[in-house]
């Protein structure tokens, strides 16, 4: 049995207690400050309000204040707050970790350093670990909370640079329903991590269009932007150092499949497309109702991370004419229908 921490009490973090605690960890679920009220309803005895069931029995739930506490003799801790969050609360989780506690995270984007420039978060917690013994592993794949929480087969890899941590962290989690397959391609699963949230969007666009009468079906369309949006994955994945392949297979088609067939990042795509709100109402509106997109950043950083890339000559702006309509609908508020209508999707 080892003892596992997960820090952040949303709908991943508190889904994954279900996994550790069904192979008999001790399961320990920490909540941010803006998990108060999850935490409180499960102290309670009430079903999770985002999971909308029971965590298990034996999981064990900490307040914000409860850091320390959670940490204690911890053999694995897992990160499960936003990619905005990350790197605040691992600034403070790293001084109560264990030497040589195993370390995940689900956290999906990238990070805006000094300077303006695009990295993957591997790239900024690492230099914040106290050890130079730390590794980080990011977990990538299509996981719906909702379904992983009522134990329905769910493949997932585990990506760390060091293949051996990743098999260790694996064997800790897989179930017969949590299939995990381990991965040394860290570069590659991140960047389809963090990208897969953006396109999503775009195919929540053609069901926003269809919604709002502007087009009747839009099957065609969405087919192709999903083939373009896995060739522009491919690309970037390439150009940081990663393996191709990644992005056909479940860190790219399988996580951009489910989360463009339901998600808050496609809800984000299909209120903006109808027009009646523009991209920071509908952020706002999200925000309020506890559904925060990943997607909505990640356009912008990844079209920043795309400039920075071809600016070192890594790859070429014009196979990205996808990820820049996004950006001009998001963040320049240009129309909708006409930017996607007009798009050349084959080079």
């Amino acid at each position: 049995m080892a003892v596992i921490t997960i820090l952040g009490a949303g709908y991943m973090g508190s889904a994954l207690t279900f996994p550790a605690d069904d192979n008999g960890h001790d399961v320990r679920l920490w909540g941010t400050w803006l998990d108060n009220d999850l935490i409180s309803a499960v102290q309670e005895g009430k079903e999770h309000p985002r999971l909308q069931t029971h965590l298990p029995a034996g999981v064990r739930t900490y307040y914000s204040n409860g850091l320390a506490e959670a940490l204690a003799g911890a053999d694995l801790v897992i990160n499960a707050v936003t990619s905005e969050g990350i790197v605040p609360v691992m600034q403070h989780a790293f001084p109560y970790m264990p030497a040589g506690a195993l370390f995940a995270s689900v956290s999906k984007g990238f990070w805006v350093g000094p300077g303006g420039n695009v990295h993957r978060l591997s790239r900024m917690v690492t230099p914040l670990a106290p050890t130079d013994d730390f590794r980080y592993l990011h977990i990538a794949g299509p996981s719906k909370a909702l379904e992983l929480c009522r134990r329905v087969p769910t493949a997932v890899h585990y990506a760390c640079e060091d293949l051996a941590r990743a098999e260790r962290v694996a064997a800790l989690m897989r179930t017969s329903y949590y299939q995990i397959y381990p991965t040394s391609d860290l570069a590659g699963c991140e960047a389809c991590s963090a990208l897969k949230n953006a396109y999503a969007i775009a195919i929540g666009l053609f069901d926003g269009l269809e919604k709002a009468g502007r087009i009747s079906q839009s099957y065609n369309t969405k087919s192709v932007a999903f083939a373009k949006a896995v060739r522009e994955m491919a690309l970037v994945v390439e150009a940081l150092g990663g393996q191709a392949d990644t992005a056909y297979g479940l860190p790219g088609v399988g996580d951009l499949l489910v989360t463009a067939m339901a998600g808050r990042n496609r809800t984000f795509g299909e209120m903006l497309a109808q027009g009646q709100m523009s991209a920071a109402q509908v952020v706002a509106y999200m925000s309020e109702q506890g559904q925060l997109t990943e997607g909505y950043p990640a356009i912008r950083t990844g079209w920043y991370l795309v400039n920075q890339l071809a600016n070192r000559g890594a790859l070429r702006l014009e196979s990205f004419r996808l990820l820049r309509a996004l950006y001009e609908i998001v963040y320049e508020n240009a129309p909708v229908w006409p930017m996607l209508r007009d798009l050349r999707w084959v080079d």
